[in-house]
């Protein structure tokens, strides 16, 4: 293999398959770069159980070697590919208190992704949610406990990998102390060494004790960290300019692109001889500092292995060829990645496709848990009902009497305008359950009049159900409603005469019901979320969650 053929090897693009997008389109630059170019694998975003493993199947067939197929599944296959088995949060897992749980959910998860072609599944998040003003990571990590969170980890791990398919914790060494969105840029974590190992670096730790096969490192600057790692005979490398943290400027360099953490600590300190995995290289954390050659470089420098989705996948190409040509990277490091790379794939092929029954899942775990793994919806299911969680209930309204059921109740919902369909499952339960009550919906696109008229009416009614979703992603920079809708919500809950709020979205959301008389926290607004949140209000199902 040349030299342009190493490079590209350490090259994963993506596909997307979402609403929108033009399929053929998509499959003919993957082609080209699979087959031109001869690039390692690609992440899937999006998809349908119907097609995609007809996709795969097409594209893995333009290769002259096995690719790597990877996919953000923290929340199952389902996350992606529309038909398969959607899971709650990892959060709503962590609040269920049994990481027998996120095994179930990592097993199912894995032999649904197995199946449409999936070998690389980057999950479980093993970041520790420690800021509550956090805009990206909330309620995709399982909790705020470093030893809850190690637990629920390897759990998830070992189930994924029963499966056969490699995990990928995320992000390293943690991305759960920040209050910037690395999509956008790059976060700096003030922590210092003996926070970090005693904090964000246990579930890493647990993850690689389980043999995780794969570890995704953060766009994420560590000065404390940097420091500490960095050869006794050279300062920190730096990056050029100066980041702005919360407490002030630092210049450091992410961890994606600093050896002293993705190599003297992931893989001198701790151990790790798996695959180092990039996040997303064209995310803002990188591509404001970056081109995608010096990024590409860089990184390989630092010890990853897999360059994850360049802003330019030429550009990327072409700056490691440069690199390696001038000497700066030598060929034998490209060699230890591409022998990594191929050792997983070897690992892959010799893992047999699971079965119906759960692999590594004995008949007397799925005994113990009460689920039937033949059928995968009911695990998320188990996982939603446990994981609901009461915050508070000042007047005991939780479950509601049975009086409650028949007077006059105001249903709002507060969510984004750009995800009208979200509240189905919630809208259907409500209005049939208070046949009398029209479940009205509050969001940033709504007038003075409107918001006006939903406080008059709750404020003539005998009960006020307010459901707020607010659902994390990438790019948006902030949790929580936009300041009008947050008014809105202070205004209506003081106009009530009882109000409960069931918050799907994480505990830290909290203080935008200030005042609701009781608070059920769902986590999140998947259909498994929904049924439990009401299911619970009505008191059809134990509330039995808690924050980790």
């Amino acid at each position: 293999m040349d030299i342009r053929g190493k490079a590209a090897r350490l090259i994963m693009s993506h596909i997307s398959d979402r609403a929108g997008d033009d399929v053929s389109v998509e499959c003919a630059r993957v082609e080209h770069e699979i087959r031109d170019l001869g690039i390692g694998g690609f992440c899937l975003f999006g998809g349908q159980l119907d097609r995609t493993p007809e996709m795969i199947r097409r594209l893995s067939e333009c290769s002259t070697f096995p690719l790597l197929i990877a996919s953000d599944l923290e929340r199952g296959l389902g996350q992606q590919v529309r038909g398969a088995t959607a899971f709650p949060s990892l959060a709503m897992c962590g609040a269920t208190g049994d990481p027998r749980l996120a095994q179930a959910q990592g097993w199912v998860t894995g032999s649904e992704a197995r199946r449409v072609g999936i070998n690389l599944v980057f999950a479980p998040v093993a970041d520790v949610d420690s800021e509550t003003a956090n805009p990206i990571i909330g309620v995709r990590a399982f909790g705020t406990d470093p030893s809850m969170v190690a637990d629920f980890t390897r759990a998830f791990v070992r189930g994924l990998q029963a499966a056969g398919v490699a995990a990928t914790a995320k992000h390293f060494p943690g991305h759960g102390d920040t209050v910037r969105d690395s999509h956008i840029e790059l976060p700096v974590v003030e922590a210092d060494s003996v926070t970090m190992h005693a904090r964000e670096l246990v579930p890493f730790r647990a993850a690689i004790d389980e043999g995780v096969k794969a570890i995704m490192t953060a766009h994420v600057a560590y000065p404390g960290l940097a420091e500490r790692n960095a050869p006794a005979d050279k300062a920190p490398e730096k990056q050029t300019g100066a980041v702005t943290s919360r407490r002030g400027a630092v210049n450091s360099l992410p961890a994606t692109l600093a050896p002293a953490i993705s190599t003297a600590l992931l893989r001198g300190e701790l151990g790790f001889e798996g695959l180092v995995v990039t996040d997303a290289l064209l995310m803002g954390g990188i591509t404001e500092s970056y081109g995608p050659g010096e990024a590409a470089v860089l990184a390989l420098l630092a010890g990853a292995d897999v360059l994850l989705m360049p802003a330019d996948v030429e550009a990327a190409v072409d700056g490691i060829i440069e690199a390696a040509k001038s000497g700066r990277l030598s060929e034998d490091r490209l060699d230890a990645s591409i022998e990594r790379a191929e050792e997983l794939l070897a690992w892959l092929a010799s893992r047999a496709m699971p079965g119906p029954a759960p692999g590594g899942l004995t008949a007397r775990f799925s005994e113990g848990l009460g689920i039937a793994f033949e059928e995968p919806a009911t695990v998320a299911a188990a996982i939603a009902t446990r994981g609901v969680t009461l915050l508070r209930d000042e007047r005991g309204l939780v479950p509601l009497p049975a009086e409650a059921l028949s007077g006059a109740v105001s249903l709002v919902v507060v969510t984004d305008p750009k995800q009208p369909d979200g509240v189905a499952w919630l809208k259907e339960r409500l209005e049939s359950q208070f046949p009398g009550a029209e479940l009205i919906i509050l969001d940033a696109d709504c007038s003075e009049e409107k918001g006006n008229g939903i406080i008059d009416n709750a404020s003539t009614s005998e009960l006020c159900i307010i459901a707020l979703f607010d659902e994390i992603s990438a790019w948006k920079g902030h949790s929580g409603p936009d300041g009008p809708v947050a008014t809105v919500i202070t205004r209506l809950v003081a106009a009530s005469r009882q109000s409960i709020a069931l918050l799907f979205a994480g505990p830290q959301l909290a203080h935008v019901l200030k005042g609701a008389d009781a608070v059920l926290c769902c986590y999140d607004g998947s259909q498994p979320a929904q049924l439990a949140g009401v299911a619970a209000l009505l008191g059809e199902a134990e509330i039995s969650g808690r924050r980790g």
